[in-house]
């Protein structure tokens, strides 16, 4: 009787296991289409959603909403569309059904910016293969530390290169602080910017020098980015504005990183930089240290070109007395990286700052555009740019 009782409950056992096997298999066949599939230089999407309406596409590369493929359902409710394969870039995209947007769940592959999720697509080639992971890979390690300025103990993100040893002292390291925009924090850079992978393959083709790379979070009230869910601080240092507002990374983050790892301890082992938001940031921070800093990037910056975007004219005397009339106070950076999109509204601004600087007679000053809106396609290569520039 015993041996019947065993044999039963194997039995149901193997029956409740298949049952749910077949329950997962149907979901993953309903979520297992290949999506996006690229092939014979097209991009075909897929997304399942046999009771749905309408599905589209929204892709960087088409202006997102400007222009959404329509995707076409089948027999088995799996909506496609194909379209001719964009030019080498990582790009972003969602799926919206009905009018509501959406992530691809068949692609793991997924980006955040503020509050908003993207799937993201690398298409090889050129200077897009700066995004691929690279086959001698550094490291980023998420630090928390203590800033003074405002009591608050905040999270950093720090790239090493290659090889780092944190024990090997022989070994000095020069530091970029590289700072994200508006709506951005600690994780821009690392995700979106695709820092690590820039420095991992730039390094390893020997067009960069070995550096340790700091992406803080530039909003003074945020302890970490939003996904941490811990509260912003209601209360902290009144500043300026909203680009003069980071004078803890001077206080409190070169400290720490200049006790904690082993790096260059000089200006000239030392770079910032920022796009948009954080473009006017290193403004501020590099002139008002210039005994500090010895490079600079600014980013398509909304400081500089702020007439563009409904702010007033950009006046760098103003902010700093001396810029212009006393231009031997400043003149002593070895790089100062200006770059914007040639679509980014905030270019016309940005040209007029380079030109006073070289009318001044400025050293170091390197000017780039590249084709793109106030977007991260040209972030990307003006990182890219900057990081070949310094620490020679």
């Amino acid at each position: 009787m015993k041996k019947f009782k065993f044999i039963a409950l194997a039995l149901a056992l193997v029956t409740s296991i298949s049952g749910f096997g077949q329950e997962m298999n149907s979901l993953m066949f309903r979520a297992g289409v290949k999506s996006p599939e690229v092939k014979n230089d097209s991009v075909t999407f897929r997304f399942v959603a046999p009771k749905a309406r309408k599905v589209s596409v929204s892709a960087s590369w088409l202006g997102y909403n400007a222009n959404q493929l329509p995707m076409t359902q089948d027999a088995n409710g799996v909506w496609s569309v194909s379209t001719p394969q964009p030019a080498p870039e990582l790009y972003t995209y969602n799926i919206v059904v009905d009018g509501v947007t959406m992530l691809d769940p068949s692609n793991v592959q997924v980006q955040r910016d503020g509050s908003r999720y993207m799937n993201a697509l690398l298409i090889p080639g050129g200077y897009a293969d700066q995004y691929a992971e690279s086959s001698k890979p550094g490291n980023v390690e998420h630090v928390w530390y203590y800033s003074a300025e405002n009591d608050m103990t905040r999270r950093m993100y720090v790239y090493t290169p290659a090889g780092y040893d944190r024990n090997n002292k022989n070994v000095k390291y020069p530091v970029l602080y590289l700072l994200h925009g508006g709506g951005g924090d600690e994780d821009a850079w690392s995700t979106l910017g695709r820092t690590c992978q820039i420095l991992d393959n730039l390094i390893a083709q020997g067009k960069a020098k070995p550096m340790i790379v700091v992406m803080p979070n530039g909003n003074p009230n945020q302890y970490a980015a939003q996904t941490l869910g811990i509260p912003t601080k209601e209360i902290t240092t009144k500043y300026g504005s909203n680009f003069d507002n980071y004078s803890s990374l001077v206080a409190d983050i070169v400290p720490y990183i200049e006790k904690n790892y082993p790096v260059i301890k000089n200006r000239k082992g030392r770079a910032v930089a920022g796009l948009s938001m954080g473009g006017g940031q290193s403004f501020f921070i590099a002139f008002r240290n210039v005994d500090v800093f010895a490079n600079v990037g600014i980013f398509s910056s909304g400081l500089i070109g702020s007439s563009a975007i409904g702010g007033a004219p950009f006046d760098a005397e103003q902010h700093f007395p001396g810029m212009y009339t006393n231009p031997a106070k400043y003149n002593k950076f070895d790089v100062i990286y200006l770059a914007c999109g040639e679509q980014d509204n905030r270019i016309d601004g940005m040209l007029d700052f380079k030109q006073k600087l070289l009318d001044k007679g400025y050293k170091g000053v390197v000017w780039e555009q590249y084709p793109g809106a106030h977007e991260w396609k040209v972030w990307r290569r003006n990182l890219s740019a900057f990081v070949q520039l310094i620490f020679k």
